[in-house]
């Protein structure tokens, strides 16, 4: 993201009192150890890297969606 990191931006998601369970999955260029390891500390619902095909990516995001790991809030 050009002007706030993606960890940055969710920190911020989470520290909002209406907020803080929307489902928030990665998706970067980033693969190294130190990146993933810094943003899987912050707990997301995934971390998918560009370098995956458009087939994984819809399927890893409909896979989310689809064993109820997501419940809507109200």
């Amino acid at each position: 993201m050009p002007i706030t990191p993606g960890p940055q931006v969710m920190k911020m998601i989470r520290s909002e009192h209406n907020a803080d369970e929307i489902p928030i999955i990665f998706l970067t260029g980033k693969a190294d150890t130190e990146s993933v390891i810094a943003v899987m500390q912050l707990r997301p619902q995934g971390y998918l890297l560009k370098t995956m095909s458009k087939e994984e990516i819809v399927e890893s995001i409909d896979k989310f969606f689809e064993t109820n790991k997501w419940k809507n809030i109200q």
